[in-house]
């Protein structure tokens, strides 16, 4: 029997772990499709119950798909290595396929795991490649090339096949899903829902030419990213969607284009493509970096920082940052939408990092612990890489400081956002809302009733801590002794706002 093994990559369209396990039915045994709630898994520190909630709907969907092909989910609970052990009791396992992963520790080591049972029991282990990533002595493939081969392909759909023969019978009952140990925190009420449906929505109805077009002027302000980002980022991290999905459905909007717009406004619309485009390769730099640099999930990428903003944190700060309560209106209406919606767009992210390692000197590594709880579309390969680079303890040579006053006035200049998500602010009109001097103390009925305080006074001043944090990164980097926080007096054990 074979072991077409789930993982993050829940999907059958374009799996080529699922195709060649059926392909090789006859000569290595039928398959059985398997997903392992694993309880250390399920326990670590960057899981929470939205991202298992989420998986619980896409299974179930799932579920519907094999069943509709002939097949049944296995859904087990269990450490990895013994439930591999209980099915090969039952049913000797000739092959395990699977994707390749480039993911936290973890999981890494679980991989290692079962690599090792695989040579204990005579059983292959087939991971195939995906996102373009390197390992070993693998040379990256360009992402020009890895895009032309990626559109040029024919994607595998299973649907509407009898596949019943191929696949094996289940060698015992599947879990009881109230069996399944929970994930901490609570589920939140304005996440995306799992499911390959959701996904395949986003993939009929983003990819127009007029999305595409009006794309690079909406995904900046928390207003208008809602609709004017893919928001497909949650089902790649979950290989619900492949990376080749996406760029073939990139380049249908081309074609249309080519055939339907005049040359200035094809040109136009190819650059904006591009510019999508070029979000995605980022996303495979940055799992291309994780996979060579794994460490980065535990540590600094340059090692003069390990531990630098660990022995001055604090307690306090941490607390008013991650509950919305630092008296910087942009900043506290980012991380409590973030909290119930568990989303917010690119360039609001990159300002709450920045705020939380530059101006609150907080340590990157608690801080993208924290976030990967609170993001949905948590995929580790791009989030530590990303966490580094704002928080400038990465080779990357730009110091990327947001300055959260200035993205407000920029993106959100008449208040919408924080009014929508500071409802203490709701009464103060434009000019007010983004005057922290006018916000401390602010409250309104709305804020009273559902039980907040009065808006807290800013934790820090952001132009004198981004002046310290910048001299220090930069002596840092530079090899010179770390010249320790300067000038930054409204501190809040100094001001004693917290």
């Amino acid at each position: 029997m074979q072991i077409f093994w789930l993982k993050r990559n829940l999907r059958l369209r374009d799996s080529e772990p699922f195709f060649l396990s059926m392909k090789a039915s006859r000569s290595h045994g039928r398959v059985l499709p398997l997903y392992i709630h694993e309880p250390g898994l399920i326990a670590q520190p960057d899981v929470s119950r939205q991202h298992q909630m989420f998986i619980s709907e896409t299974l179930a969907e799932l579920s519907e798909e094999l069943e509709a092909l002939g097949g049944q989910l296995l859904q087990a609970i269990g450490e990895t290595v013994s439930v591999l052990e209980r099915i090969h009791r039952c049913s000797p396992i000739t092959r395990i396929w699977t994707h390749r992963e480039t993911t936290q520790n973890a999981q890494y080591q679980r991989d290692n795991a079962v690599r090792a049972w695989c040579r204990e029991n005579a059983v292959e282990m087939m991971e195939v490649e995906q996102n373009g990533v390197a390992r070993g002595n693998q040379e990256p493939c360009p992402f020009a090339e890895y895009f032309s081969r990626s559109i040029q392909m024919s994607l595998k759909d299973p649907t509407g096949a009898d596949l019943s023969q191929r696949f094996a019978p289940l060698p015992f009952a599947t879990c009881n899903i109230k069996d399944i140990p929970l994930a901490m925190g609570a589920d939140k009420p304005g996440r995306q829902r799992g499911g390959r449906r959701a996904a395949q929505n986003i993939l009929s109805h983003f990819f127009n030419v007029r999305n595409l077009s009006r794309y690079p002027a909406r995904i900046s302000s928390p207003n208008t990213a809602w609709d004017g980002c893919s928001r497909l980022s949650t089902y790649l991290a979950y290989g619900i969607v492949s990376d080749r999905e996406i760029f073939q459905a990139v380049d249908g909007v081309i074609s249309v284009g080519h055939s339907n717009l005049t040359a200035p406004e094809f040109g136009r619309l190819q650059d904006r493509a591009r510019f999508f485009l070029d979000r995605l390769n980022w996303r495979r730099q940055y799992l291309q970096v994780f996979e060579s640099h794994p460490h980065v999930e535990t540590r600094c990428m340059l090692p003069q920082f390990d531990g630098v903003r660990e022995a001055e944190f604090d307690e306090g700060l941490f607390q008013a940052w991650s509950t919305g309560l630092t008296g910087i209106p942009y900043i506290d209406a980012a991380i409590r939408c973030l909290r119930e919606c568990g989303w917010i767009n690119m360039r609001l992210r990159a300002t709450l990092v920045s705020f939380a390692t530059m101006n609150l000197w907080l340590p990157t590594r608690r801080v993208a612990q924290f976030l990967a709880t609170e993001f949905l579309d948590y995929e580790p390969g791009v989030h530590h890489v990303i966490h580094q680079i704002v928080s400038g303890t990465s080779d990357f040579q730009a110091l990327m400081v947001y300055d959260p006053m200035k993205q407000a006035l920029d993106h959100d200049p008449q208040g919408q956002f924080i009014r929508r998500w500071v409802p203490e602010l709701c009464e103060l009109n434009d000019g007010e809302i983004h005057d922290v001097s006018r916000t401390a103390g602010c409250h309104s009925q709305k804020a009273d009733d559902v039980g907040l305080s009065p808006y807290p006074a800013p934790v820090v001043d952001c132009k004198l801590t981004a002046k310290s944090a910048k001299s220090r990164i930069h002596a840092l980097k530079n090899g010179f002794p770390d010249p320790g926080p300067v000038g930054t007096e409204t501190h809040s054990r100094q001001m004693g706002l917290l």
